[in-house]
């Protein structure tokens, strides 16, 4: 019995551990490391039936240079980042875009009938619990993944692209 004690042990500590670590890498500063001068979000449409999205725009004061700008997360959803430094300024946005299937499900009581459907895709849930003004930027410094919270981002008009 103190055998199976034993074996049983360390995996337990092993999960415990590693549990511990994925919980407190994923911890958002309490200070931001650049002051946020301006955040808005747009919708937008394009031209082309289906092509629309959110497009999120956060303007700080030129932060640390050794800062790496990553990914935004807004709304439920994650994006890679794109930055911009126009006069002192560090511009950061994030487009969001909805993918529509054009594609219908064909749905029929003989199975190979529905042969080439694709399965829908599942966006994966986010690591933050986020309100709908919020959004949160991940960044690297030193080599260190870093996440601070952006509050208060307007809602601008749509645009309309065509």
């Amino acid at each position: 019995m103190t055998t199976i004690k034993k074996l049983l042990f360390l995996p337990t500590i092993c999960l415990l551990i590693i549990s511990m670590t994925q919980c407190s890498s994923a911890q958002v500063d309490t200070k931001a490391p650049a002051t946020v001068k301006e955040a808005f979000y747009q919708e937008w449409v394009g031209g082309r039936p289906g092509s629309k999205g959110t497009l999120v725009t956060i303007k700080l004061d030129a932060p640390d240079t050794k800062m790496i700008f990553d990914s935004l997360y807004f709304d439920g959803k994650a994006v890679k980042l794109k930055s911009n430094l126009v006069k002192n300024e560090q511009i950061l946005t994030g487009n969001f875009m909805v993918v529509t299937n054009p594609n219908d499900l064909v749905l029929h009581v003989e199975s190979e009938k529905e042969f080439g459907n694709t399965a829908p895709n599942v966006e994966a849930k986010i690591p933050f619990e986020l309100e709908i003004n919020e959004a949160i930027i991940s960044y690297s410094i030193h080599n260190k993944k870093r996440y601070f919270r952006v509050e208060n981002i307007k809602k601008r008009k749509t645009l309309f692209y065509q």
